[in-house]
């Protein structure tokens, strides 16, 4: 393992420690039997590793990158709102859509122009990005 140092100003320091402590009381109030913190380098460390799979992955499905296939670019949509109990017709119902529209996307049938899928990013909560998209071959 390497070790680096790094400097930060006071006000980014501050940021980093209160993010921390904020981190380590909301894991203390889902589990009140927690005990363990995480310490300021902890949670910067976490930050460049998370950072680091964020790039990985938009190297991965970066259509402009060269290579033999075609690649299309979909979307996890179906399943992320799946896993958050929200149903195609509350988001049509919040984007005034019909639901057969948002199945399409859904579906991966259609791609959505990037501003509704903007607005369907944040009816879902605004995911990482990295969970939304993907390429096929």
């Amino acid at each position: 393992m390497k070790k680096i140092t790094i400097e930060l100003n006071d006000e980014t320091y501050e940021q980093i420690r209160e993010i921390t402590e904020l981190e380590n009381l909301i894991n203390r109030h889902r589990d009140k039997n927690r005990s363990d913190n995480y310490k300021t380098e902890e949670f910067v460390v976490g930050c460049i590793v998370d950072k680091v799979e964020q790039i990985k992955h938009f190297n991965k499905v970066n259509p402009l990158i060269k290579n033999n296939a075609q690649a299309k670019v979909k979307n996890r949509f179906k399943e992320i709102a799946k896993n958050k109990n929200i149903y195609i017709k509350d988001v049509a119902d919040q984007l005034d859509m019909q639901p057969p529209n948002i199945s399409k996307i859904f579906n991966n049938v259609s791609q959505p122009r990037l501003e509704l899928f903007i607005k369907i990013w944040i009816v879902l909560g605004s995911p990482p990005l990295s969970q939304c998209i993907y390429l096929e071959e």
